[in-house]
């Protein structure tokens, strides 16, 4: 059995990961989202798996995201939150997180929203969110066509 730091240091020094998912699309001036791995799991579960896919399964995140568009757009990335993960993790359920029925005494959200960040045109540009769920992308000023990479991991089978 590896030693839970060996886990860590592996995961967050890895070049590439088990997983991988494209999509294009059009930008445009009302934001739209992709769930990482939709157009993976068309092909196959396999692909990018989730939670009870099969006995024992974990589900996917998106780890490393590359991104480029033909035009300047904004993207934000949706992440589970690691406080909802670890109070899961102990035992607690959905309506007692986000109820605030835990020991926090107040209510955790599923997922983190982070800052939309400007991407320039023709910029090649690689997130590493943690446990990315989501990308949220719109366009700048004009419209553009927008490609995703992601490449992901199931948590603890690293």
């Amino acid at each position: 059995m590896e030693e839970p730091r060996s886990t860590w240091d592996k995961r967050f020094k890895a070049r590439h990961y088990s997983y991988r998912d494209f999509h294009t699309a059009a930008t445009g001036a009302v934001p739209a989202a992709y769930v990482f791995g939709a157009n993976a799991r068309l092909m196959s579960k396999w692909n990018w798996p989730t939670l009870g896919d099969w006995l024992g399964s974990r589900p996917c995140f998106a780890r490393e995201v590359k991104v480029l568009c033909t035009e300047d757009c904004y993207v934000m990335f949706v992440s589970l939150n690691p406080v909802y993960l670890k109070l899961i993790g102990q035992g607690y359920t959905d309506h007692q997180i986000l109820n605030g029925l835990t020991p926090l005494k107040e209510a955790v959200p599923a997922t983190i929203t982070e800052v939309p960040e400007f991407m320039p045109a023709d910029e090649q540009i690689t997130w590493c969110p943690t446990y990315g769920v989501r990308i949220v992308y719109y366009q700048a000023t004009v419209a553009g066509t927008i490609y995703i990479w992601a490449e992901g991991n199931t948590e603890g089978g690293e």
